[in-house]
Order: structure tokens, then C-alpha cells, then sequence
């Protein structure tokens, strides 16, 4: 009898556990993986790069001139991007008063200025960002990683050009309230040639730095594709904010697997 006694509430318990979590797997939020944009992605992959060149990434450092028009005379300065993995980024803009450095590091950034102070950055902008200039290295990347909503949205025109859109939302929490919140801030379109398979165009709506309510629209339009390692990447960005031209961003040199150091990456403390 004392073994019974023992055994049933321990039973019941055990079924109140299970069913607590079945309840809880039930509510969770659901990701979304359309096979027609699962199919537009991985053509995307194929005609960006080798298998063999991506899996044989590291690192890479490019180096360039972009125009910044955002203050009214559009401004030429030296730039100088790179990165490590997916997840860290390091941007050099080479001012007269000094270097601007913007590192972004596992989803957390801060901006270096020239003075040596230093600007933490709001991670809704942050907790997303891959390495943006190279288009198979961006949030395109996590397309099979099993932490995305990947939809088809339809064909537009870029430039003359007919696309397939789709849209990558990164929701790494599956939480019933955070996972669609995470979707919406992370929402990326990209624009994928028909012809050529290459992306076109990367749209989002990120946040004003500082704000959680007010976003804009944000278009980088990406041409003169070149092949280096076997990857191929626009040597030519241009992006507008809402509808207006920001910056022009040109390449002079992109180089993979240069040995990068983690230090160039780690976030600057506030002084």
C-alpha cells in the first residue's frame, strides 16, 4: 500500500510535467519555411558561390571610397569593412578628424569615435546583422539554419530586371510573444534575379539608433558582381532611406581569408 500511495502521485505529477510542456511546445511560435523561397535561396547560394569557396571561409577585408549625401554636399571618404564568421563585422571610416569605427560582435555593437568615446549601439538594430556587404554572407545565410521564417513574397522590378522576393525574418527566441516580434524587427527583403540569380536588392525597416518605435526603409542596391575565391560580391552598393539617396559605397579590393585577429572585433568599453 505504501508503494502504491508513493507511486500515484508520482505518476500524476509525471502527467502534469508532460503536459505542462506539450502545452507550452503548442503555444510556441511557429517558423515558416515556404518551398518556393527555400528554392529562390538555394539558387541564390549556387549562382553567389562554390560550396567549396564558402565552406572555406574565415574571414575577409575590403577596402574602398563611399559618398555620403545624408548631410546635403555629398562627402568622399576612405572606407574599410571586415569581417569574421557571419556573426562580426568591423567598419574603418577614414574622416579627417580621425577613424569612425563600428564593430558589431554575436548581435551586440558599438561605434569608436575619433575622440575615443565610445557609442553603445540599440541591439534592435544589432541582434540580426550578418555581414551585409556580401550578400551570401548576410541573413541569406541562415536560409537552412533552422532559426528563420523564409517567405515568398512574389516578383517585383529592380531596374528593369524581373525578381523573386523573399523575405528572411531571424527569430532566434520561439517564445509566443517575442518570436513575432523578433520576425517583424528582423524582416529583410531580398531581390533575386531571375536571369542570373544574383541579389539585386536587400530591403529592410530598421529602427532610428535610439528609438523602439520609429523605422525607415532602408534599399541597398548591389551591381558589378566579381568573382573573388569563388565567391561573388557587388563591388557597387548603393543605398537609399526612405526613397532618398544615402550613401554610394565602391570597391577597390575584396580579399578572403586574410587572418583577421579577434581583437579587431571586440566591442570598445565605454571609458
Amino acid at each position: 500500500m505504501t508503494a502504491r500511495r508513493v507511486a500515484v502521485p508520482l505518476l500524476l505529477s509525471l502527467a502534469v510535467t508532460f503536459s505542462s510542456d506539450v502545452l507550452a511546445a503548442s503555444k510556441q511560435y511557429k517558423l515558416t519555411l515556404d518551398p518556393q523561397a527555400v528554392a529562390v535561396a538555394k539558387a541564390a547560394f549556387m549562382a553567389m558561390g562554390s560550396p567549396q569557396g564558402l565552406a572555406g571561409y574565415q574571414d575577409s577585408l575590403a577596402s574602398g571610397t563611399i559618398t555620403i549625401y545624408s548631410g546635403g554636399s555629398p562627402v568622399s571618404y576612405p572606407i574599410v569593412l571586415k569581417s569574421k564568421g557571419l556573426w562580426e563585422t568591423r567598419v574603418e571610416l577614414q574622416k579627417p578628424s580621425g577613424t569612425n569605427v563600428r564593430i558589431v560582435n554575436q548581435g551586440q555593437g558599438a561605434i569608436l569615435r575619433p575622440d575615443g568615446s565610445v557609442k553603445t549601439l540599440h541591439s534592435n538594430n544589432t541582434f540580426y546583422e550578418h555581414v551585409n556587404h556580401v550578400p551570401l554572407l548576410s541573413l541569406l545565410a541562415e536560409y537552412a539554419g533552422g532559426n528563420v521564417n523564409l517567405l515568398y513574397k512574389g516578383v517585383a522590378q529592380v531596374q528593369g530586371q524581373a525578381e523573386d522576393v523573399i523575405e528572411v525574418d531571424f527569430v532566434p527566441n520561439l517564445d509566443p510573444v517575442q518570436g513575432p516580434i523578433l520576425a517583424a524587427m528582423s524582416r529583410t527583403q531580398f531581390f533575386v534575379n531571375q536571369s542570373t540569380r544574383l541579389v539585386d536588392k536587400i530591403q529592410s525597416t530598421p529602427f532610428y539608433e535610439g528609438s523602439d518605435k520609429d523605422t525607415f526603409t532602408e534599399e541597398t542596391y548591389l551591381a558589378d558582381y566579381r568573382s573573388v575565391n569563388g565567391l561573388l560580391v557587388p563591388f557597387h552598393q548603393t543605398v537609399f532611406f526612405d526613397g532618398r539617396l544615402d550613401t554610394d559605397l565602391t570597391f577597390t579590393s575584396v580579399s578572403f581569408n586574410v587572418g583577421l585577429s579577434d581583437s579587431d572585433f571586440a566591442l570598445p568599453q565605454a571609458r
